[in-house]
């Protein structure tokens, strides 16, 4: 009786430690991804920024150039094409817009139009030391969200298949110790 016992209770409390650990990884996979695609924001923001420097010097020093916004609008748009951008701008030091590609004309009307949550990163452009501009991207949470929850639906799968070993393991080396134990009582 007392085996039964201690195996109902051995079982219970193994499946609370299962479940503590399940939540416990969810919850720590969670901050992780939302600090991942903060620092993946500021990144990549970071990097456009110092690549369109030496552009926005060339057009602060040859203010003759016709054809920079065209310039500046296919650079953005390949850009946008590496990630789920919504939309770029850039500005200069002024706030005045030297381009943008996207859907986003206006940042207010597209926060009062979309009830999806989405980030915004803004990054410095620096030339000479001196900060000549800033770009902005917006990027549309939902479909991070979505990358991150395909990600933990893998890990959640890795982990469901290491607890079924687990479980085999587990009843073999229950099965092998009472195969063991009848073998040395019979002796």
């Amino acid at each position: 009786m007392t085996r039964y016992l201690f195996r109902t209770i051995f079982i219970s409390v193994s499946l609370f430690a299962v479940a503590w650990v399940w939540q416990v990884q969810q919850d720590t996979t969670q901050a992780h991804y939302s600090v991942y695609t903060q620092q993946l924001g500021q990144r990549l923001s970071q990097i456009a920024a110092g690549s369109l420097s030496p552009w926005l010097n060339d057009t602060m020093i040859n203010t003759d150039q016709a054809n920079y916004r065209e310039q500046l609008e296919d650079t953005l748009s390949t850009y946008l094409t590496l990630g789920h951008f919504r939309g770029i701008s850039v500005y200069n030091r002024y706030g005045v817009e030297l381009g943008k590609v996207g859907e986003i004309d206006s940042i207010i009307e597209f926060v009062e139009q979309h009830e999806n949550p989405f980030s915004v990163f803004i990054a410095p452009i620096i030339v000479s030391n001196e900060t000549a501009g800033y770009i902005r991207f917006v990027v549309d949470d939902d479909i991070v969200a979505a990358q991150q929850l395909q990600l933990q639906k893998q890990q959640q799968g890795m982990f469901s298949v290491v607890l079924l070993l687990g479980i085999f393991i587990g009843g073999f080396a229950i099965r092998l110790y009472y195969r063991k134990a009848r073998y040395a009582f019979v002796k």
